[in-house]
């Protein structure tokens, strides 16, 4: 169930925005597209992954970086399918579902470094890897 709930927020999200900009002046702006003051940089909107991971995994980047949440910059946000349970972050000595995972893959630039952040959809959002493996796409793209 939470798959198919979270599969429907990018075409909501697209709905509301549409919605929301009809009868709306050009400079006005929708609370529900746009990330709070305190999210630091802009982040996309409406995009694969959901606002609120990306804000969390920047929050996590800034601290890891010793940086303030504003200095942080997304570099890459996408939905992807994991080869196995890993996430594309698999630790020694652990053994994972095999099979195909539909999750994300946040890739941010702080403190001059490149910081991955890799979810499962549906899952309890997303978590940092620190020696990230490609998604299935990557294996299979040839």
């Amino acid at each position: 169930m939470a798959l198919r709930r979270h599969a429907l927020l990018p075409a909501l999200a697209l709905a509301v925005a549409g919605c929301a900009s009809q009868g709306a002046s050009p400079s006005a702006s929708s609370p529900d597209t746009m990330p709070p003051e305190s999210a630091g940089p802009s982040l996309p909107a409406g995009g694969d992954v959901p606002l609120e991971l990306l804000e969390t995994a920047v929050a996590d980047a800034a601290e890891r970086a010793g940086v303030d949440a504003a200095a942080v910059s997304v570099v890459s946000a996408e939905a992807v399918t994991w080869r196995d349970g890993s996430l594309g972050c698999p630790e020694a000595g652990m053994m994972y579902t095999q099979a195909l995972v539909p999750g994300f893959r946040v890739v941010l630039e702080a403190g001059g470094e490149e910081l991955h952040f890799h979810g499962a959809a549906g899952g309890d959002g997303l978590r940092y890897c620190a020696s990230p493996e490609p998604p299935a796409e990557g294996a299979i793209d040839r």
